[in-house]
């Protein structure tokens, strides 16, 4: 549904134009959990530009619980020959027959909402769900898998300067519903340890900061998705909150590309923070910025007792990508061109 758009159809293409090793997918296939999500909506974008414009044929298989958000959002390539819709859950083992050369795993509840009302499926996503993936993969003569962690298994910052690089270790209050999705990326993350220990499975870890981007749901509870639908809708924006949380954020353009960093020359065993420098912005500073770009202005309003007990208690959380980048990873877009290109595109529909 995004093709309409000229910034997205230019978003794609420079990603696609990146010097990555894109032989390592020609006449491959890749199953992409939670394909109609935020970042899995780009990547098979990207992936069925390349197959159209470049015959890379790589067969697209994309996997979900909800067909008739996949016809939606993948309507213009529904019937081509390289990409196959999967209605599937991964909580349940997984029963496509054929062989899969790649996995990218990005099915998971990233909504704040979840983690209070839904906190054991949360979880076991990213436990379960990895777990059925590694077993199809172990058995299906799988090549790489991708599981996509996320900066908030780095917890809470034992100094407020610290910078997260792949090694650091901050605090997590296990005792809290809210631990479920951080703990349920850790435990995730020792799995796919554990498979390549055990069954040489090749595994790459993928760490991403917080994303954005005009693929996000239109009812994503996490704060940075409303601010920018305030702005699309020209409405003020509700900041529940001082703001003084300090983050890193990434466009999900920068994210696909990362992804495929990960995936054609990360190292296996590896994790790698996707993150930009030029991303870590006060949460206040970003509310005023949409603001200013609508003519609104921002408000405060306390949070109800289902949201706080979603919100994360992390107050900092910035990464350091220098390892990504050494694989080659440049982010295209900064902050502030990040989010004016995402409230553009989606005020176009």
């Amino acid at each position: 549904m995004y093709l309409k758009s000229l910034l997205y159809q230019q978003d794609l293409h420079n990603i696609s134009k990146v010097n990555l090793p894109w032989n390592k997918l020609h006449n491959s296939s890749l199953m992409i959990t939670g394909a109609s999500g935020l970042i899995g909506t780009m990547l098979i974008d990207v992936l069925m530009m390349k197959n159209e414009q470049e015959q890379l044929n790589c067969k697209i298989y994309a996997t979900g619980r909800n067909i008739q958000k996949a016809q939606e959002r993948f309507g213009d390539y529904w019937d081509r020959p390289y990409f196959h819709f999967v209605t599937m859950d991964v909580n349940y083992p997984i029963r496509i027959e054929h062989e899969v050369d790649f996995i990218i795993h990005a099915a998971s509840n990233t909504h704040p909402r979840l983690y209070a009302s839904d906190p054991v499926g949360s979880l076991m996503t990213n436990l379960e769900g990895t777990y059925n993936l590694l077993e199809y993969g172990r058995t299906h003569k799988m090549k790489r898998m991708l599981f996509l962690s996320s900066v908030e298994i780095y917890g809470q910052a034992l100094k407020t300067e610290d910078v997260f690089d792949e090694k650091y270790c901050g605090y997590i209050d296990c005792n809290a519903v809210r631990a479920c999705y951080p703990e349920g990326k850790r435990a995730g993350e020792a799995l796919c340890n554990a498979y390549i220990s055990k069954y040489n499975l090749d595994i790459v870890i993928p760490r991403l900061s917080r994303v954005y981007g005009p693929t996000m749901r239109l009812d994503d509870s996490k704060a940075m998705s409303q601010f920018l639908m305030n702005g699309v809708r020209g409405e003020d924006i509700v900041l529940k909150s001082e703001g003084l949380q300090k983050f890193s954020y990434c466009y999900v353009g920068d994210v696909v590309q990362g992804l495929l960093y990960c995936l054609l020359k990360g190292k296996c065993g590896e994790a790698y923070n996707i993150a930009d420098v030029k991303c870590n912005m006060l949460l206040k500073d970003i509310t005023q910025y949409i603001a200013s770009l609508n003519g609104c202005k921002v408000v405060f309003d306390l949070p109800d007792v289902t949201e706080q007990k979603g919100f994360s208690k992390v107050t900092v959380g910035v990464m350091d990508s220098t390892k990504l980048q050494k694989l080659g990873w440049k982010p295209f877009d900064d902050l502030k061109s990040g989010i004016k290109k995402t409230i553009k595109i989606l005020q176009y529909f």
